[in-house]
């Protein structure tokens, strides 16, 4: 029903009668005519990125044979933004075919709408060409890359940030696109797995796995590379949408296997020397590490099986002596549909308060997708012997994880009870609370031993970012050194076990003396970061540590508090200083701790000589005043050098230079120095 104000209520017979007409020539006109008057232009947008003068560089590719390939300038929430696209397309159908064909090279593709003005105007424009390209070569990759300031990859990094946190991840999908095709930045490692988390929690599956595979192939030795292949593995494991039913005949698709890890060895050498006394070599060594897992994928369950150990040959030693230690061994089983789940062997924990490591059973119950019930016994590994069984000590323990709550809100709830030698080891209770919104990371937790009666762990970490790229954070950490359990009942005692010691001592004097063992401590770390320009940055921070007291017991002696040490830090860091992508560091540190005050200066800078090759020099000088007993002057000079072969093995050299000048109380010298390298190699297989 259409309605017309008052002054339009008279009849208007023209206009009538024109209408009429109109609607007359319409359906007398043959329906290809009328499609053909109002024919739609179509182009495909390769990629986007802010920024003007943006200097694309595109490899030749069969889909672009006779198109028109440009760039074209947009703004964007008031910021300047430039696509590079290709036309043109007078059917839909077409540029969509088109689009499929590329996605494999430009994922991000997507299809706009355009006019004869502009298409008039982009051929006419001297900076865009017709690209006739050959048909594509076996194994070219096509890659965009742009030239962005300082501040604009800042700008954008931040907002991408933020978007993330607040779950608006389709905006945040385009900012680290942006960054991702930006070319090699300070942000570069971190845009890419970001991208790959926001596609996984917008549900875009298939694209995340194949974000979380470039990042593993780009960075397969870096710190993140463990989590995100975690990540691609929980993608590779998530439940496939549900079948059609087959009535006659239920067809069982073959297991699919999947394998990854990585092989490396280094060898470690160091010849120490003093004022006339010959050269000894301190340290020879061939330390190997082996890390594997194996996949196995049904219509119902995973199968995983990982192996991770080291071993370690030592030269110096007077027979040669080899030390094997099992890392991670274990297989774990999960049905797919619950999320349910089982695992046996020697594992690593990493959520739950203390424990990290034990030979044992885990098995998981997935109430809902937001809650989890895990158990845990089995026996505690110690760190220095990963190798034999642990024959004294045994645990058991539950874990409850919440999940995402009040948005930002995750958390978990622990409670442990372990035995030694028929003695309550430990007996704790806690929990771990993460929070995180655009602006801020907070992390807590507290690990309450209800045998003892006190805090063994109390940890708050905070962090918070201020806008123009400014940040401050915060650590404090107050625990208990060791960590309170009966058996620091042994610390000093010529018994090795607490069924040796219980032949001497009751149970009242051994958890005694383990008090008595165990001293308090405490540590916070405030710091922050402050940009300069589009170049520099700064940072500073101090931490306050203390260790306090322990009493005389049992034939042991007491040890003294080492009061409140200082440890300040400051530095400068630069970026793009001599050649593209280089970092420049210059630092100065000072320590006040009770057995002596240290002043350092440092030099540290890194140039990529290409993508493949990196060195890395090194500079630093200490000042070292001993309380009551001299001084100490040191220089260490050192190189670093890492090259990456394929994208799969990486080799790294490292040569050093140690020389030491110490004076006593009677200003008498003493000159040592040492050399050493460190020769190795990774490789990375999946």
């Amino acid at each position: 029903m259409i309605t017309t104000p008052s002054y339009m209520t008279r009849p208007h017979y023209p206009v009538t009668f024109i209408f009429a007409m109109i609607v007359l020539c319409q359906l007398i006109i043959p329906v290809n005519t009328r499609a053909s008057g109002r024919s739609k232009i179509y182009a495909i947008v390769l990629a986007s990125t802010p920024g003007r003068q943006v200097k694309w560089v595109i490899k030749k590719y069969s889909a672009f044979n006779h198109r028109t390939i440009y760039s074209q300038a947009i703004t964007v929430k008031g910021k300047a933004w430039q696509r590079l696209c290709v036309g043109f397309y007078t059917d839909y159908k077409q540029a969509r075919a088109v689009q499929e064909k590329i996605k494999k090279r430009y994922p991000d593709a997507w299809i706009t709408r355009t006019s004869k003005n502009t298409i008039k105007r982009i051929i006419s424009s001297p900076e865009n060409t017709n690209v006739s390209a050959p048909p594509v070569t076996k194994h070219t990759i096509i890659h965009n890359q742009s030239t962005l300031t300082e501040k604009q990859i800042n700008e954008l990094m931040q907002k991408a940030r933020q978007s993330f946190n607040g779950k608006k991840y389709r905006s945040a999908i385009r900012y680290l696109t942006a960054l991702v095709e930006a070319g090699k930045h300070k942000y570069s490692q971190d845009a890419l797995e970001q991208l790959g988390l926001a596609r996984q929690r917008l549900g875009q599956k298939e694209r995340a796995a194949k974000t979380y595979a470039r990042y593993i192939k780009l960075y397969p030795s870096s710190k993140g590379a463990p989590r995100v292949k975690q990540r691609l593995a929980g993608l590779l494991t998530a439940s496939k949408p549900a079948r059609k039913k087959i009535h006659l005949l239920t067809v069982q698709k073959k297991n699919k296997i999947s394998s990854y890890g990585n092989l490396s060895q280094f060898y470690r050498w160091n010849r120490a020397s003093t004022d006339n006394a010959a050269s000894v070599v301190t340290l020879s060594q061939l330390v190997t590490f082996l890390d594997t897992e194996t996949l196995v994928r049904s219509n119902s369950y995973d199968q995983r099986f990982r192996f991770t150990a080291d071993h370690t040959h030592d030269f110096v030693a007077l027979t040669s002596k080899d030390d094997l230690r099992f890392i991670e061994t274990y297989y774990e089983l999960t049905q797919r549909r619950t999320g349910n789940s089982g695992k046996i062997g020697r594992q690593a924990l990493r959520i739950g308060g203390i424990l990290k490591r034990f030979d044992g059973i885990s098995l998981g119950y997935q109430i809902n997708p937001e809650m989890r019930l895990n158990f845990l016994g089995g026996l505690p590994v110690d760190i220095q012997n990963k190798t034999s069984f642990n024959k004294h000590k045994f645990f058991y323990g539950f874990i409850y994880e919440t999940g995402t709550f009040l948005k930002n809100w995750n958390m978990n709830l622990f409670y442990f009870d372990q035995k030694i030698d028929g003695l309550t080891d430990r007996n704790s209770a806690g929990t771990e609370v993460h929070y995180n919104d655009r602006n801020r990371a907070l992390f807590g937790m507290i690990d309450y031993d209800l045998f003892y009666k006190k805090i063994n762990i109390l940890q708050l970490n905070a962090n918070i970012l201020f806008a123009h790229g400014r940040s401050a954070y915060m650590n404090a950490f107050m625990r208990e050194a060791p960590i309170l359990a009966t058996s620091n009942a042994l610390i000093g005692q010529q018994a090795r076990t607490i069924s040796d010691l219980k032949k001497t001592l009751n149970i009242e004097q051994i958890y005694q003396l383990a008090n008595d063992r165990t001293a308090s401590s405490q540590t916070v770390t405030i710091g922050g970061t402050q940009p300069i320009n589009e170049k520099f940055q700064s940072s500073v921070d101090i931490t306050l540590s203390r260790v306090g007291s322990t009493v005389s017991s049992g034939g042991v002696a007491a040890t003294p508090s080492t009061g409140t040490d200082y440890f300040l830090s400051a530095q400068i860091v630069g970026n793009n200083l001599l050649i593209n992508h280089d970092t420049g560091v210059i630092g100065i540190r000072f320590n006040n701790t009770t057995p002596s005050n240290t002043l350092s200066l440092i030099a540290n800078s890194r140039f990529p000589i290409n993508r493949n090759w990196r060195i890395n020099p090194r500079l630093q000088l200490d000042y070292r005043k001993l309380q009551g007993s001299g001084s100490q002057t040191k220089y260490r000079a050192l190189l670093r050098t890492d090259y990456r072969y394929l994208n799969k093995v990486r080799f790294d050299f490292e040569i050093g230079y140690d020389a030491t000048t110490s004076t006593n109380i009677n200003n008498d010298t003493l000159g040592t120095n040492n050399l050493f390298f460190t020769l190795g190699y990774r490789w990375d297989f999946y």
